[in-house]
């Protein structure tokens, strides 16, 4: 089967890429594997006409959008290879093999989370990553910031906005001096011991280390965050010094005619209304570049 634009992603960028190409009237494809880096998330915010609500609901409600257009297709496959051939690109699937002229690439971030017992039941519960998304929320209340990275002020920083009442837990690592210096100017307490185990009990967390246990009303982590891109060992892309997709502003990768949008392109915005936004914005540049195409070849 072959598609003007073929878009590998499910998530509000790929979702909002898929709409604003298939109302272009061009054959899109949308292929998700319903992996989504949020799925533990309860609710999700910040995000207009859609604060509050589940991710899995935004989601369903952005299928519902999409299958009113004739000229959009959805599979729920797992793109294991993308290819390049003369006119496009060979696209292969655990089901099927697709063949595109275009392809946006958001399949988002792989987050690995700290290795502490307990900590995948209270994440998306009690524990976050975002103060933008979830600050609101733990505004004020007695919170524990988890990091294993010794650079850590401009999170912190971030953080404290919304709360004053933090503790910081390294999981056994040494923070830098120079950070260690600045949170103590502040008396920012800092735990450098190793995590045994975290519980939540009555809507609240324990934390456990050697010598201490403490309860907290919730939190925030740094996962290790990497791109989703494992099917593009053939297609040598630049990536950025993050790890991310290099694109330019318009979501243009250094290999022509393939795209990123949302967070596998992104810092520091990772959140649901910035991808949507970058879906929009890259579909829009795609759509301006074949319609100027097809024009020049009128004649």
């Amino acid at each position: 089967m072959k598609f003007d634009c073929l878009v590998i992603g499910g998530g509000p960028a790929g979702a909002n890429a898929a709409l604003v190409l298939g109302r272009a009237k061009l054959s899109v494809l949308l292929i998700d594997n319903l992996d989504a880096r949020n799925k533990v998330t309860h609710e999700s915010h910040g995000f207009i006409t859609n604060d509050s609500l589940p991710p899995q609901v935004i989601k369903e409600k952005g299928i519902y959008d999409l299958q009113k257009y004739s000229s959009i297709t959805l599979r729920e496959e797992t793109v294991l290879s993308v290819k390049k051939i003369n006119d496009g690109f060979h696209v292969e699937t655990n089901k099927n093999v697709y063949y595109t002229q275009r392809l946006v690439l958001a399949s988002g971030l792989k987050e690995q989370l700290p290795e502490i017992p307990g900590i995948t039941q209270v994440y998306g519960s009690h524990f976050f990553n975002c103060p933008f998304c979830d600050g609101w929320e733990l505004k004020d209340k007695q919170i524990a910031l988890i990091t294993e990275q010794p650079q850590i002020t401009h999170f912190i920083a971030m953080v404290s906005h919304w709360s004053r009442n933090l503790r910081i837990y390294t999981n056994g690592n040494l923070l830098d001096k120079n950070e260690k210096q600045i949170l103590e100017e502040r008396k920012i307490p800092i735990n450098e011991e190793k995590i045994h185990f975290i519980y939540s009990k009555d809507d609240k967390i324990a934390i456990h280390t050697p010598n201490s246990s403490l309860v907290f009303q919730g939190g925030f982590l740094m996962p290790t965050l990497t791109p989703r891109i494992n099917y593009l060992k053939n297609i040598p892309l630049d990536l950025t010094e993050f790890g991310r997709i290099s694109t330019d502003s318009f979501g243009k990768t250094s290999y022509p005619n393939i795209y990123a949008a949302g967070d596998i392109q992104m810092i520091g915005g990772e959140q649901l209304v910035h991808a949507a936004s970058s879906g929009s914005r890259t579909a829009s540049v795609i759509v301006q570049e074949i319609a100027f195409e097809e024009f020049d070849n009128w004649f």
